[in-house]
């Protein structure tokens, strides 16, 4: 594994983390609602997922606009593409476990809702 393809995953995570982060602070910015029927929880949800899908989106328009446009060797650019590509599986994997784990640690608070 060379210097770009390490560097693929560890931007993939760090994306994961920031994102997971952003959607922390979106959750807890929406207020709850009172009434019989509040509707603060699935707006909660749907802003995690959103950030779900848009994380790896992020992470190829990056990876593949600003790192594999400045790779000139065709092997290391292909092995960088490779190494991108799991990468956006990983980042992936590794937001929603991490959003599984805050959701259960805060069932109660505003987290709790995400799944």
């Amino acid at each position: 594994m060379n210097d770009k393809s390490l560097s693929a995953y560890v931007i993939a995570v760090i994306i994961a983390v920031v994102f997971l982060l952003i959607a922390v602070i979106v959750s807890n910015l929406i207020q709850y609602e009172g009434g019989s029927n509040p509707k603060d929880n699935a707006k909660r949800k749907m802003w995690f997922w959103i950030f779900a899908v848009l994380c790896p989106i992020v992470i190829f328009i990056y990876g593949f606009f600003v790192v594999r446009a400045g790779i000139n060797v065709p092997t290391l650019r292909d092995k960088y593409t490779t190494a991108m590509m799991i990468s956006l599986g990983v980042a992936f994997v590794l937001y929603i476990l991490l959003g599984f784990v805050l959701s259960k640690i805060n069932k109660n608070g505003k987290l709790g809702h995400w799944f």
